[in-house]
């Protein structure tokens, strides 16, 4: 299952959404309810049915999956639009499959230098994730790889490989006030591509904004533990019912803030301070090995023993 790249779909318009949920509520075993988000208007359930997982969200439709294989059948109310219903899918449901899939879920931002080295940028909402990452790849060194939603999968025990990271999703959405920064007229979403270059997960930075504008930009290293914790706060997870899941999902936590060296990045939280604030994110992740210029990493490949050079 590791070489996939984006589930299969299948879809199958339902007729009788109400027909839908009694059954799985006589026949399922419910492992968590969530309640609507902003922008809906009725709770999600989440069942196990023998050897499937069921979504079902009333007024809106739902998906059935398998651990076994990265294949979803998308099931939306007949007559509404399939567009706006994968969309929904990708930005709430699958974040929370992923980890039924071996691939966990991080509530996170990323970007990718030119030599793929990724930074990553954790934290909870209104932290500024998506502020700093866009705000970088306004920059030339820089790409987006993740808004928000990054995942991820390691190794198995005896393998060498460094952790990997998988696309998700392809859209970065800007907040009113970001979006006016950056000169868009109102809030919505901006398409990205995934980097060509392999990725390599150098740094993760723990945001700390903060509104007073005379806050000191800073940077500290986190302990593993500390690391650790933090991660594990920003953790998508279907349901704390399923424990041989969850159980993976702690170890590859665990295998993340050893391997991955994270820091907690203190800045004010200040449109007018905003490039300065990157600016210094740029030298200290220089410092701390991520490259940024191609001609350095050139000049750098072409010397007898170094070990940086994009593979």
């Amino acid at each position: 299952m590791s070489s996939w790249v984006a589930p299969a779909t299948r879809w199958q318009d339902v007729s009788d959404g109400d027909a839908v949920l009694a059954s799985l509520v006589e026949s399922g075993r419910l492992l968590i309810t969530l309640q609507p988000a902003p922008n809906e208007r009725t709770p999600t359930h989440c069942f196990r049915v023998g050897s499937e997982y069921r979504i079902w969200q009333p007024e809106v439709g739902g998906a059935v999956f398998t651990e076994d294989r990265p294949d979803l059948l998308l099931q939306p109310l007949a007559g509404s639009s399939r567009t706006r219903f994968e969309k929904m899918v990708w930005r709430s449901w699958l974040p929370a499959i992923y980890p039924i899939w071996k691939r966990q879920v991080i509530h996170a931002s990323a970007v990718a230098s030119p030599s793929g080295d990724v930074i990553v940028f954790s934290g909870p909402s209104g932290a500024c994730k998506s502020t700093t990452a866009y705000g970088l790849t306004r920059r030339d060194k820089w790409t987006l790889v993740a808004d928000d939603a990054l995942a991820f999968s390691c190794p198995s025990d005896d393998s060498k490989e460094p952790i990997a990271l998988h696309p998700l999703r392809r859209f970065v959405r800007l907040r009113q006030a970001t979006a006016h920064h950056f000169g868009k007229s109102r809030a919505g979403e901006v398409a990205f591509e995934w980097p060509r270059v392999p990725l390599r997960l150098r740094a993760i930075y723990a945001l700390d904004s903060n509104a007073d504008r005379s806050t000191p930009v800073g940077f500290s290293r986190l302990g593993a533990g500390e690391a650790f914790q933090l991660l594990l706060l920003q953790a998508f997870a279907m349901s704390l019912l399923e424990t041989h899941h969850n159980q993976r999902l702690m170890r590859d936590y665990l295998s993340l803030a050893a391997a991955v060296p994270m820091f907690r990045f203190t800045f004010p939280k200040s449109f007018d301070l905003l490039e300065s604030n990157l600016d210094q994110l740029e030298r200290h992740a220089a410092a701390n090995g991520v490259q940024t210029d191609l001609l350095a990493i050139a000049g750098a490949a072409s010397t007898p023993g170094f070990a940086g050079a994009p593979r």
